[in-house]
C-alpha cells in the first residue's frame, strides 16, 4: 500500500486547515478509481494511503484542487 501526504492551508484564516476532507482520484482510458476520503490532523496534515500510481487530482472538502504525482507529497490551498 503506497502513501501520499497532502498538507491544507486555508489562505482566508492563514493557518493549516484541520478536519478538511482529502480525496485522491485517478483517470486516465479508464477510470482507476479514487482513495478512501481521509481528513486532517490539527496541523493540515492528510495520509492518504492508496494502491493507485501516477497522477492524481486531489480533492478537498469536494472542491478540486490541484494534481500531484503519487505516492508522494505536496501543499494545497484552499
Amino acid at each position: 500500500m503506497n502513501t501520499s501526504i497532502v498538507k491544507v492551508y486555508n489562505e482566508k484564516y492563514g493557518r493549516w486547515e484541520k478536519n478538511a476532507k482529502v480525496v485522491l482520484g485517478w483517470n486516465g482510458i479508464v477510470n482507476l478509481g479514487s482513495s478512501k476520503a481521509v481528513y486532517t490532523n490539527a496541523n493540515g496534515i492528510a495520509e492518504v494511503q492508496h494502491s493507485s500510481t501516477g497522477q492524481a487530482t486531489i480533492v478537498v472538502n469536494n472542491k478540486t484542487c490541484g494534481k500531484m504525482s503519487t505516492p508522494g507529497s505536496c501543499t494545497v490551498t484552499i
